[in-house]
């Protein structure tokens, strides 16, 4: 080996092992690397934030359209707008799952846009969260109490931009708003005389009932929490230690419904003291019962919020007279009043209440779609006026008038609460209303047969007069028809005043009764005769004279039909509605 490549060994062994220049070539080789995963890195963290902001845009989106349900395209972007990310598009979810784009056709694959379904949030522990919220485009304004906001956009890339192509960043929030409001049908109770008040409450719950004039006032003056009630009757129950849901499937009597109000407080002395009396004379082991969800329609998972919430009060006198029906169903009441009706000789009524159609009460609590309905109601009167100077000598000194009068439940329907402007002072509660179908008749019904609310009741024309030479009968027919929805308006200065809305068919007349002899049939006939030959004859003016002394005892007839049915909570041809407290929760996230 020549000495050259002898001296040239050593040397490239020493730089085989020698380390001290591979760091510049590492370097060389890992900083495009480096560099590139800082860029990615730094992207992925200014991806980050954009995620959480778009997020948080999408929340206060969200929130800003559940307190603005009424106007939720409008909140959206007004919230984006001040946010700085005007979005090029806003759309609202409609019929069939589709979005109706209010920047044109092309507006669904525009950069940045933000997608609105309204819908209804039930806050049920039932649930899984994500079936809490449900779409429906269709549902009315009282349906809808929940906005979920889909945001989407272009997310930047800085540095990455080459490597990776800008991601499409999806931000969503669902908020609900906790609207609520008290509202019941028929509840306009007129000032009660006790005689007739007693005698419906006797009747009703076969219980010996004797308040006087000034408990009954009492009574009607005072209005109860119904948080406090509830929780009384629970103490009388003995259900302290069970859930409301529970409370409200139990069967309660009136008397037991008397001691929790008188227990419950807040209501007056004179107002405690007549429920103490109610009581102790509505009670015993015969008592009829009733279940107490058929008087208050609420779910008891969420009765206390709903109730804390609203502030509900209620009328005493009206728990205790709806208790009383809803006691008294199948029950046949009957009422002999007397004389004690000017104009009429003597008047004597059987009446008969029916039960409220199912899953309905005369009370609820609701956000929207709530209903509420009163009871049937039917109603046998038969009076005696005087007859006319003219005629007593030969038809005798009365005339007797046998009416029936059928009552359809009115109902009520919660359409929406509202503030529209976030205040408590601005709600508004909308209700349905539409009164109950009432049919009067001049005829002859058997008593035994009102109580069956399954068939309707026969009738035949009236034995206005029978004596043994001739007989007068008649029959007549007027009717309240049933008309469409009509829409209330509550304001927070109806709730807090306990005024009451009515809804009527409009083309009630002034007199029922009135309406009714005006169509009046009368049939007279004389009942001795020989060879088809009458041996009495009578005057040609009987029917004319007749028919005006029966019209004139219409008045009379209309103020006793109006008292019992008052006495009752209900009215003729009209649905009375009252709001009993109302509440416009704040807009929360809840998904």
């Amino acid at each position: 080996m020549s000495g050259r490549h002898a001296r040239s060994v050593p040397l490239l062994q020493r730089l085989l092992r020698d380390r001290s220049g591979q760091f510049a070539m590492m370097t060389a080789i890992v900083t495009p690397v480096a560099l590139a995963l800082a860029a990615v890195a730094v992207d992925t963290g200014s991806l980050y934030l954009e995620r959480r902001q778009a997020q948080g845009l999408a929340d206060l989106a969200a929130i800003t359209a559940a307190a603005n349900i009424d106007k939720t395209e409008e909140a959206v972007r007004l919230v984006l707008a001040d946010n700085g990310m005007p979005a090029t598009a806003i759309g609202t979810v409609v019929e069939g799952g589709k979005t109706r784009w209010r920047a044109g056709p092309d507006a669904a694959v525009a950069p940045r846009s933000a997608v609105i379904a309204r819908g209804r949030y039930v806050a049920s522990p039932d649930l899984a969260p994500a079936d809490r919220f449900a779409p429906d485009p269709s549902a009315g304004g009282g349906a809808v109490n929940a906005v979920r906001v889909t945001l989407r956009t272009t997310g930047t890339r800085y540095f990455a931009g080459l490597l990776i192509p800008p991601p499409q960043i999806v931000a969503q929030a669902t908020a609900a708003t906790t609207v609520e409001a008290a509202f019941s049908v028929g509840s306009r109770l007129a000032k009660l005389e006790d005689g007739l008040a007693n005698a419906l409450l006797r009747g009703l719950t076969g219980s010996g009932i004797s308040l006087s004039v000034m408990d009954y006032n009492a009574l009607l003056g005072a209005d109860i929490s119904l948080l406090s009630f509830l929780d009384a009757l629970a103490i009388e129950l003995d259900l302290t230690a069970a859930s409301y849901s529970r409370l409200l499937d139990a069967e309660v009597t009136l008397g037991q419904v008397g001691r929790a109000i008188a227990a419950a407080g807040g209501i007056g002395d004179g107002a405690k003291a007549a429920a103490q009396k109610l009581g102790a004379q509505a009670g015993g082991p015969r008592a009829p019962a009733f279940p107490l969800s058929r008087l208050v329609g609420l779910d008891g998972g969420t009765l206390r919020a709903s109730v804390q919430q609203v502030g509900a009060e209620v009328g005493v006198m009206e728990l205790v007279m709806m208790s009383a029906i809803l006691a008294g169903k199948g029950r046949q009441v009957g009422l002999d009043l007397g004389a004690s009706v000017p104009g009429l000789l003597s008047v004597s009524v059987d009446l008969a209440v029916g039960e409220p159609p199912q899953k309905s009460s005369w009370f609820t609590i609701g956000a929207g779609g709530e209903v509420v309905r009163t009871a049937q109601t039917r109603l046998r009167l038969v009076a005696e006026i005087g007859n006319h100077n003219a005629l007593a000598g030969l038809l005798g000194a009365r005339i007797r008038i046998p009416l029936y009068l059928e009552l359809a439940y009115a109902e009520a329907k919660l359409r929406s609460v509202t503030c529209p402007t976030g205040r408590p002072d601005s709600v508004q509660v909308r209700i349905d209303a539409r009164p109950g179908i009432a049919n009067l008749y001049l005829a002859e019904v058997d008593p035994s047969k009102i109580v069956d609310f399954a068939n309707p009741a026969p009738r035949a024309p009236a034995k206005l007069i029978h004596l043994a030479v001739v007989g007068v009968t008649g029959q007549a027919q007027a009717e309240i028809a049933a008309i469409a929805y009509k829409g209330l308006t509550f304001t927070a200065d109806d709730i807090a005043r306990g005024k009451v809305k009515q809804v009527s068919t409009g083309t009630v007349a002034a007199s029922l009764t009135q309406s009714l002899f005006s169509s009046l049939q009368l049939d007279v006939k004389v009942e001795l005769g020989l060879l088809g030959i009458p041996l009495l004859s009578l005057p040609s003016n009987v029917t004319g004279l007749l028919g005006q002394t029966i019209g004139a005892a219409a008045p009379a007839l209309d103020l006793v039909l109006n008292e019992l049915l008052k006495a009752l909570g209900l009215s003729l041809g009209q649905a009375d509605i009252r709001v009993h407290g109302a509440a416009c929760g704040r807009a929360v996230l809840v998904q």
